[in-house]
């Protein structure tokens, strides 16, 4: 019983300097740009000229208390790390070296060693203090520019709700589906694409979703166009329901559209008569891109409203983001198709913010057995999800299983999430991991084929 406690403690572990050397544990990376070369290069030499313009018999001040030339080196190094800082300590030795041996040739006169090495050891410090808080700064941001990303899809979710809960209310008995189900198959439409279309098409599914909008949003006849990269609309055709017309490039409407990049109907532009189209609706990626544009040149009259003309551009949205994902989504999907399509999105999302700014993330699995305990474990480990945690469930004949992706969390932050899932174990079962027979798995999410670790720990989980 022991030796299965520890090995269960063992697991828990993980090596949070996984591929980092030596060097890196100790120095910062650092980069050099060129320009910044020549500005250490030029503010010294600038430097070094006025002093000697103050004093040419002492070009560096050296007589006086305070070491002024040592000042501009430490400003450089605060401003651009500690190798360009002892880039200006070289120049000012270089300095010395011909202002006060060569120059004045005075071959006698000793080399001011506590001068030099102490300025020095003053600009690496200033340099490196520079290089640490830079790059706590870049991954601050990093980490600050996920969470508001959670916060954004966390509001969407939030609005859709509501708006859900709204058209209920309103459309019960007429609408033939809600708009979750909508949401639901407009995922479905944009991660899967029938054999049917074109392999190299922008928009993966464009017919199926304009019928799943025109349905839902009561449009009559309309039309999908892309947007090409100068702004101007194709034409060419890429889905279209009821009867379709001729693309009218100076309709006010569609101007109107493309300038703003957002939503635009006939109630919102003041035209001299009526035009070729009731409604433009932009199609824009996360990326903030305009890819392509829906006309429509039949609505039913009452659903030329506010509330719907959001849900549509709520639906166009979606199915533009789901296009941006679809190449990610699909890399996970190829080797696990079971993978649900919001987990294989994050978890691509997680390994581009490593990639990006090298924050650690992890992905946890636990198997349970399949029994009255077991269930009772697994149910009571599954509500105690953190808010940024995801989740993916899945079970056989002997045990069933949950995948935990944890962003932003390192090797000790899911050991402290172990130990608070024993410590509710002891609590509410009076048993341990090892002795409820729960096997736990690790594995951090890596820049780079993020897809194969989640395969590596789901092969791992389900192990007999």
């Amino acid at each position: 019983m022991e030796n299965a406690i520890q090995a269960a403690k063992k697991a828990r572990f993980s090596d949070a300097l996984d591929g980092v050397t030596l060097y890196s544990r100790f120095f910062v990376k650092t980069a050099i740009r060129p320009v910044a070369v020549l500005e250490v290069v030029g503010y010294m030499g600038a430097t070094i000229g006025v002093f000697y313009w103050i004093n040419p018999q002492d070009p560096l001040l050296l007589m006086l208390t305070f070491p002024w030339i040592w000042l501009v080196a430490t400003a450089l190094a605060l401003r651009y790390g500690a190798l360009m800082g002892v880039l200006a300590g070289l120049m000012i030795v270089l300095a010395w070296e011909i202002l006060y041996r060569g120059y004045q040739g005075n071959g006698a006169l000793g080399f001011p060693v506590m001068f030099m090495s102490g300025g020095l050891v003053q600009v690496i410090l200033a340099g490196h203090v520079r290089d640490v808080w830079s790059n706590l700064s870049v991954r601050a941001n990093g980490i600050n520019g996920y969470l508001n990303d959670h916060l954004a899809s966390l509001t969407t979710a939030h609005y859709l709700l509501r708006v859900s809960h709204d058209r209920l209310e309103r459309d019960l008995f007429t609408r033939p589906a809600t708009l979750r189900s909508a949401l639901e198959h407009m995922r479905e439409i944009t991660a899967l694409s029938t054999a049917s279309e074109e392999p190299h098409s922008p928009f993966k599914g464009a017919q199926a979703a304009l019928d799943l909008i025109s349905m839902i949003c009561q449009l009559g006849s309309a039309t999908l166009y892309s947007v090409a990269s100068n702004g101007q609309v194709v034409d060419v055709s890429y889905a279209g329901v009821g009867t379709p017309i001729p693309l009218n490039q100076e309709d006010p409407v569609l101007k109107d559209c493309l300038a703003r990049q957002s939503l635009s109907h006939l109630k919102a532009v003041d035209a001299e008569k009526l035009g070729s189209y009731y409604v433009a609706a932009p199609i824009v990626q996360v990326t903030g891109e305009l890819i392509g544009v829906l006309l429509v040149h039949q609505i039913h009259f009452m659903a030329l409203n506010h509330d719907n003309m959001q849900l549509m551009r709520v639906l166009l949205d979606y199915y533009g983001d789901g296009l941006a994902e679809y190449q990610l989504v699909g890399q996970v999907h190829r080797l696990m198709p079971q993978c649900p399509y919001g987990f294989a999105a994050e978890v691509e999302r997680i390994s581009h913010l490593k990639k990006l700014y090298d924050i650690e993330s992890s992905l946890v699995a636990l198997s349970f057995p399949r029994s009255g305990p077991g269930d009772l474990q697994f149910q009571q480990v599954i509500r105690q999800l953190r808010s940024l945690d995801m989740l993916w469930t899945d079970q056989n004949d002997e045990r069933q299983f949950a995948l935990f992706l944890m962003p932003l969390t390192e090797g000790d932050g899911v050991l402290g999430y172990m130990n608070r899932v024993e410590a509710g174990l002891k609590q509410t079962f009076q048993t341990t991991l090892a002795e409820a027979k729960i096997r736990f798995y690790s594995i951090s999410v890596k820049a780079r084929n993020a897809e194969m670790d989640l395969k590596t720990i789901y092969d791992q989980v389900r192990a007999p």
